[in-house]
Order: C-alpha cells, then structure tokens, then sequence
C-alpha cells in the first residue's frame, strides 16, 4: 500500500510568501520568526513502513511552498492508499479542510495521529470526519492499520485505532508502547529537505531534531506529550544507537547539529556520560543541543556535555515561585533550577530558559517574581511565553472543572494563539502587555548587554 504523510500549511489562506509558520512541538504555535519544524514521528513511522516495503511519500507543504491549491492538485495524483496528518490544536482548521477535499478527489483513507486526536478522539472524528484515528505512538501502529486496508484483517486486531462501524464509534485498546527504541529504523530523514528548517537557536546549518529516549517520569500539569503520546515510563535508546545516528546525520545528510528534543534527556545520568564519551571519542564536526531539567545538571554532567559537543541546554523553568511550581507539579525548586544554570553557564554552555507567566494561581506578584528570577538568570535566551493548556492535560482537565474554559474551546483558535480567557487574578490582555513589555525590558538591561557583547567578541 502507498502511504502519504502530510504535514499540512499553518492557516487556511497560507501563501508561500504569507511569511507564517508552524513553531514548536510539544506547544505549537503560528508565528513569523522563520522557525519550521517537523515531526519526527512521521519520519520514523515513515522509515518502519519503507522497512516492511511499503511505498512512503512525504509533503511538508509549508518548506515545499505547497498552499492548499497545490496540494487539492496533489489529491488528485493520488487516487488510493492511506493519507497520514498530524492533527494539531492550531491546524484543525487546515486539517477538517484538507480531510473535506480528499473526499471529494480521491477515494484514499485518512488517518489522524497526534495528541490532539488522542485526547480527544470522539469529538475529533466527529468534529474533523476522518476514517480513523491512531492513539498514542504510532510508529508501529500506522503499519499495522496499512497491512489491515492491503490485507483486508479485521481492524479489531490493529492496536489503538478509534474508528466508526455502522455510524458508531470503535476504539481498540491502546496500542503499547514501543518498548525497544533502538530496534526502530532511523528516521526517513531524505523525505525532508533538512536545509529548510529553521529554529532561532541552532547555531549551525543543517540541522536536525530527533529523540533518544520517551517517557518522562515527571508529571508536569501542562505537558501534553507524556499524558497523550509518550506516557510516563521512561524508555530510552542506548549510548550506541544515540551516536551511530548522529553518525548517519552527520556522513550521510551533512548534518552538524543536532536538536534532541527528549522530555528529560538527562533523566539517566550513567547514560549521559557514555553518550558524552562516545562522542568524545567519535571525534565528528557536529554540536548538539537538549533539553533537560536543570534540577538534575550539576557542574561534572555539564562539563562532560560540553567536552562532548554540546552547545546550548534548553530548560523548563515555568515559574520563579516555589508555590507555583509545586502547584504545577513540577517537581522542583527555585534553587534547584539556579544551579542548574549556575552549572551549564560555568561549563561554557548557552541557556535556553522556557519561562511561563500566567498560571491559574498566579497573581500580579507571582508574575513579578518570576520575571526577577529570569532576569537574575541572565540566560543567554529566554522564552517568556503563557501556559496555554492543551487537551489530554491535568491542567486542561483542572480549568474545565473550574469552569475557565469550557470543553470544546479546543476550536477556538484565539485561545491558542495567546490566552483567550482571563484568569482569576490577571486577565488576558493584561498579560499579553506584560508579556511584551518583558521582552523588551530583558534584552536591554546593561548585565545583559554586556554579556551579548562579550560573547560577540568570542565567536561569530
């Protein structure tokens, strides 16, 4: 069977020259930076599809520049077969469109996969009017809803599928997690041009992102990938599998650097190290990038990773309010994280600090002290955003029953591309001009200056 992954454009009147993209993975967001991503998901079920000798294509319409037009034109090239989109809470616009004009030029199947259809699978189908949707991973079960339409098995055996029979909905039990990461192909990384994509904090060119490991132990209120995708139990690829593919991007696609964007990379300490060694001894013209939690980096870990290639640590911060990040379930403390940090910067390594304003508990003066506590921080990037909740998270779940949301606001657009409510203490607006004001205020303050300049003076 022929099976086509779309990665669709990010609005309905999206245009080459628009300017728009799609940014981010685990909180997508449309934006005019340049960022382009990809989901690596797609890749690898892709590669695990090729490897059992499927016939695989690949669109990524917006760095192909294909607008909606373009691909209605594409449609018609293709008649049958399965159609694979990841349905996202940004795109579902794009996406029910795209589903509407398949019908209409072409008779092939179309499955949804992501967290969004797996949060919320019923009023997806329903709402969006796929023929099926997968739940949870689906590397392996993408294969295994393709052998079902080829082979005509009952899709009663294909694992985590929501689909309709005699106008009712059916769901499979979830499908199980993929246990053995380093069994999996490499993802099919030449269906992509990597040269196009784009993140504001790679340093070198091409790039790619990837991940070696799923699963995070901690239970962060407002993180949909371990709730929806990747549960809680770690899993992770050994320090073997993690070089020979930074081998294969690095020889075979020219890559030199590498964005891992794991839930906790760092979560196996013993393992950092070996990955560290291995890259020590593979001696390659690549730098690389993860994201950790900066309670579990001490100086030695850092130093090993900066020996090791690594560049810049993306950290979750959220809050500067011990109260706040207990509240959020985030399983650490305000000290923990300024060591965290203390550790990477006196390792020579570049931060990259998430910080949140706007929690349902915060107030005007927890906004306050979480803005210090960035700019005591002094990280050489820092992301302020707001806690936008997501589908499938304790923290969507927490602001239905407290009636801040209702539960279809998952269709309306504004309450993801900002905050389209107001929360007890702050209201929306109020906090889109914090937000604005912060930025300005924390690229321009003499400490932060300074250090620009210094480090201008060091590299290129």
């Amino acid at each position: 069977m022929e099976v086509w992954f779309i990665e669709p454009p990010p609005t309905l009147d999206w245009q080459p020259s628009s300017g728009v993209s799609t940014a981010g993975r685990r909180h997508p967001s449309l934006n005019f930076t340049g960022e382009q991503v990809y989901s690596y998901i797609n890749l690898s079920a892709a590669a695990v599809l090729r490897k059992a000798g499927h016939t695989v294509r690949y669109t990524h319409c917006q760095t192909e520049g294909i607008d909606r037009a373009a691909l209605v034109s594409k449609i018609r090239e293709f008649p049958t077969g399965l159609i694979v989109i990841m349905a996202e809470h940004i795109n579902w616009g794009v996406t029910a469109a795209i589903i509407r004009e398949i019908r209409q030029e072409s008779d092939a199947h179309v499955v949804l996969v992501g967290p969004l259809a797996t949060a919320l699978d019923h009023e997806v189908m329903n709402r969006l009017e796929p023929d099926y949707i997968l739940r949870r991973e689906w590397d392996l079960s993408v294969l295994a809803l393709s052998r079902s339409l080829a082979d005509g098995t009952p899709l009663e055996e294909v694992p985590g599928l929501t689909y309709r029979r005699g106008g009712a909905l059916q769901r499979t039990p979830d499908s199980p997690l993929v246990e053995d990461l380093d069994a999996l192909p490499f993802p099919a990384y030449d269906l992509v041009r990597l040269d196009r994509f784009y993140e504001s904090v790679f340093k070198r060119f091409p790039a790619a992102t990837t991940i070696t490991s799923r699963g995070c132990p901690y239970r962060c209120v407002f993180c949909a990938f371990p709730e929806t995708i990747y549960d809680h139990r770690y899993r992770a690829q050994s320090p073997e599998r993690v070089l020979e593919e930074a081998r294969f991007l690095y020889r075979d696609h020219g890559v030199r650097e590498i964005r891992y964007d794991d839930d906790t990379f760092e979560v196996d300490r013993d393992r950092v190290f070996k990955i560290c060694e291995n890259f020590r001894s593979a001696r390659m013209d690549l730098v690389w990038a993860p994201q950790c939690r900066p309670g579990n980096v001490d100086l030695e870990l850092a130093r090993a990773m900066k020996q090791a290639g690594c560049t810049f640590i993306l950290y979750g911060v959220e809050s500067g309010v011990d109260d706040i990040l207990q509240k959020i379930r985030k399983g650490t403390t305000t000290e923990r994280i300024r060591q965290g940090v203390r550790a990477a910067q006196q390792a020579g390594i570049d931060v990259l600090n998430c910080v949140m304003i706007g929690f349902y508990w915060d107030t005007r003066e927890t906004i306050r002290e979480t803005i210090a506590f960035a700019f005591e921080l002094n990280a050489e990037f820092t992301q302020f955003s707001m806690p936008v909740p997501l589908p499938g998270t304790v923290y969507w779940d927490f602001l239905v029953g407290e009636g801040v949301i209702r539960p279809d606001d998952w269709l309306r657009s504004d309450s993801f591309h900002g905050l389209g409510f107001d929360l007890p203490h702050v209201s929306a607006s109020e906090l889109q001009q914090i937000l604005r004001k912060t930025y300005r205020r924390y690229c321009t303050r003499p400490r932060y200056v300074w250090m620009m300049v210094r480090r201008a003076g060091r590299s290129r």
